[in-house]
């Protein structure tokens, strides 16, 4: 594999471990004991910081565990002093589900909410590997 190919390759695997990742924390919920803050920085991990606050306040975890298909690299700068790429992939969030801790019940949603739409991921190579500095869910736009 070149080492380009192999770059992107790296960079996919790391947006796919952010989102084994992240709904660990949000099952806690809490960052520590999660390995969250190896794929993340920036707007990803204060976001991600951020929801498992909000969980807590709320009184609530989340079970089960999002599905992502068809992570592919859309845009590539790899000569840059910090190379990154841009992935674009589906989430379908309708396995991963909001529970207030108190009852077990399930949360209440709204019924129009997106459920499986298209995500899209800024991915830097840092010093200590690929790191997601943004993952953006495109609600308006289905897959």
């Amino acid at each position: 594999m070149d080492p380009a190919e192999a770059a992107k390759a790296e960079a996919i695997s790391a947006y796919q471990s952010y989102w084994t990742e992240l709904p660990k924390a949000y099952a806690v919920p809490a960052i520590e004991g999660t390995e969250l803050q190896r794929y993340t920085a920036a707007e990803a991990l204060a976001k991600a910081q951020a929801g498992v606050a909000n969980l807590k306040t709320l009184g609530q975890v989340m079970t089960g565990a999002p599905v992502l298909t068809n992570p592919t690299v859309t845009a590539a700068e790899l000569d840059k002093k910090t190379p990154n790429v841009t992935i674009s992939a589906c989430l379908d969030v309708l396995p991963w589900k909001v529970i207030q801790k108190d009852t077990g019940k399930p949360a209440p949603l709204p019924s129009t909410r997106a459920t499986k739409y298209v995500v899209i991921a800024l991915v830097e190579r840092w010093e200590d590997g690929w790191k997601v500095l943004k993952s953006t869910p495109h609600g308006d736009q289905p897959c």
